[in-house]
C-alpha cells in the first residue's frame, strides 16, 4: 500500500516538474474557461490521445487570472512537452474552449507526453479528421471547417 502511494506521488510530482514556461503570447489577452492549440505542420495536425484513446487538440482549463492564450501554451507544454506559441483565435466552442492557431517555438524540443495527461501525441493528416474518435462532441466537425481554409495558410501564419 505504501509503495503504491509513493509511486503515485512520484508520478504526480514528475508530471508537474518543469511544467511552467513563460507564456510567449504578446498582445490582447482573451479570458475564457479553457484554451488549446491547433498546430499544423506539413499537412498534419498535432493531437493528443487520452487514456480512453480519444483525441483532441492539446489544451485544458484556465487558471484563475490566466489568459486563454497562456492556458493553451501551458496546457500544451504540460500534456506533450512542446513549447507552442499561440496566435490567432480559430474557434470558440459552446463550452467556451478557445482554440488558437499555434506554432512550434524554434527551441521547443521533442514531444514528451505526460504519463497522467496523455497516452500519446499524434500528427494526424488533415485528410483523416473524420477517421478518429474525438474526445468532445463537435470537435471533428469544427476542425474540418477550420481546415477547409487551405492548411498551407495556417502553416505559414
Amino acid at each position: 500500500m505504501r509503495l503504491t502511494a509513493a509511486l503515485v506521488l512520484t508520478l504526480l510530482l514528475a508530471a508537474c516538474a518543469d511544467s511552467s514556461r513563460p507564456c510567449p503570447h504578446q498582445g490582447k489577452a482573451d479570458f475564457a474557461p479553457s484554451g488549446g492549440c491547433l498546430a499544423v505542420v506539413h499537412g498534419k495536425i498535432l493531437l493528443i490521445e487520452n487514456l480512453a484513446r480519444k483525441v483532441s487538440p492539446p489544451g485544458g482549463k484556465s487558471l484563475q487570472g490566466e489568459s486563454a492564450q497562456c492556458t493553451a501554451h501551458r496546457e500544451t507544454y504540460e500534456e506533450i512537452g512542446l513549447d507552442l506559441v499561440p496566435g490567432r483565435l480559430l474557434h470558440v466552442f459552446d463550452t467556451g474552449f478557445h482554440l488558437y492557431h499555434c506554432q512550434i517555438h524554434a527551441e521547443s524540443g521533442q514531444i514528451k507526453p505526460a504519463v497522467l495527461e496523455a497516452r500519446r501525441a499524434i500528427w494526424l493528416p488533415v485528410t483523416d479528421v473524420d477517421d478518429v474518435e474525438w474526445r468532445f462532441p463537435g470537435q471533428g466537425a469544427a476542425l474540418r471547417t477550420i481546415l477547409n481554409t487551405p492548411y498551407q495558410q495556417l502553416e505559414q501564419e
